[in-house]
């Protein structure tokens, strides 16, 4: 995502830089007025530049011990400072040292938490150094971070389920795809030296039928390298941000089967976020515009900005989130019953929940249909290397006998 350096003022004049990732200066300039921030000056950095925090991308094992350790401490009564420094004599070396120290030596030199978490770039997520931001604004610290370690830990979680579903078939279709090559490279020359000695005809057969097969193994590989260029360059201009990532990641919203987990995924970042700042003491308004940094679909958190817009000219949330072509029904449902009992924060806790349960059966679902899937695979596999190459080579014996 683009990252901007902007020169903003606040309410008392007091003149200073913050560094921003955003979509584009629009949404950026309606993110820092929510936060009471009047922008004088909004610039697009480039990549790589000095200044730009695309430095070392920590881990996120890292960042959750951090996290892990900071809400014991936090917890306990220590001061932020406090925490650091004991956070750093647990951490002696290695990257959670070096980050440790990094954050330490910003609050040193009087810059708040969230302005040390921007110095580490986008080894802390969005929604991670805004609910930080909104944290020590309103003095609630150890209560946010103890929210983001829950959130760590069932992301962890999630993630790690998904990689354990993944694994076999992964590992059983790259078996199969090693083992077709090996038979392309290997065993067809073999072929070719015996039928050769039979008769030149019998050798031109078989060089017709490993002309047949390399044709359509050449055109399998062709696919599959178009296919990951497509995904590469994808990926490039996603990374590069403005109007054709939002409609890449549009796209993705669209795809059938995975657009399901993406939106579920998506949902349950940002019904997190709004959960806890709602909870907090934060406006709706102000929520939307840093619950929108939870979401990773440009798409999708630029729709957000926009229904807040839509809140702050006087429109209904609910009605806001009906007219949303992304969001699903049941969202603008629940914003109605919330705005009716008039407990918002508890609504998206029931959403935030609702989708957790979604996307763990989503997980559950894909790892009960992995094994008969990956069984139909193979079995598809062997029935067209039967089709292709046992037939033909038994209908060359049958002519030499």
């Amino acid at each position: 995502m683009p990252v901007f350096v902007c020169r903003v003022s606040d309410r008392n004049g007091k003149i200073d830089e913050v560094l921003r990732e955003s979509v584009s200066e629009e949404p950026l300039a309606r993110e820092l007025s929510a936060q009471s921030l009047f922008v004088i000056s909004v610039k697009e950095l480039p990549q790589g530049v000095a200044g730009q925090p695309r430095g070392r991308r920590y881990s996120r094992a890292v960042v959750r011990e951090l996290t892990d350790v900071l809400t014991l401490m936090l917890g306990s009564g220590l001061s932020l400072k406090d925490s650091l420094e004991v956070a750093q004599t647990v951490s002696r070396r290695g990257a959670g040292n070096e980050l440790v120290t990094l954050l330490l030596e910003k609050i040193r030199k009087g810059s708040t938490f969230a302005g040390a978490l921007e110095s580490a770039g986008s080894s802390f997520p969005s929604v991670y150094r805004g609910l930080v931001r909104i944290g020590e604004r309103i003095g609630s610290l150890d209560q946010v971070f103890a929210r983001l370690s829950a959130y760590l830990g069932d992301e962890k979680r999630l993630k790690g389920r998904l990689c354990t579903a993944l694994l076999y078939p992964a590992i059983v279709l790259s078996v199969a795809i090693m083992s077709a090559v090996l038979a392309v490279t290997l065993l067809f020359p073999r072929l070719h030296d015996i039928f050769s000695q039979i008769g030149p005809g019998m050798a031109g057969k078989v060089e017709s039928l490993m002309s047949s097969l390399s044709v359509t193994f050449v055109a399998i590989a062709a696919v599959v390298l178009w296919s990951a260029t497509m995904c590469a360059c994808a990926a490039r201009a996603r990374k590069k941000g403005g109007p054709l990532a939002v409609r890449i990641d549009a796209f993705f919203l669209r795809v059938p089967l995975v657009a399901s987990f993406l939106i579920q995924r998506e949902l349950l970042n940002f019904t997190f976020a709004m959960e806890t700042l709602t909870a907090s003491g934060v406006s709706v308004d102000e929520a939307l515009s840093e619950g929108a940094g939870a979401t990773g679909n440009r798409a999708l958190k630029q729709e957000i900005l926009e229904i807040r817009e839509k809140v702050m000219k006087g429109e209904h949330l609910s009605t806001a989130f009906s007219r949303s072509s992304l969001f699903p029904p049941r969202v603008a449902r629940w914003m109605g019953i919330g705005e009716r009992v008039g407990h918002v924060e508890k609504v998206f806790g029931q959403l935030r929940a609702y989708y957790q349960q979604e996307v763990e059966k989503w997980i559950h679902r894909l790892m009960t249909l992995i094994e008969p899937a990956l069984i139909v695979v193979l079995g598809l596999l062997i029935i067209l290397f039967v089709v292709f190459f046992i037939v033909p080579i038994f209908s060359l014996y049958g002519n030499v006998l």
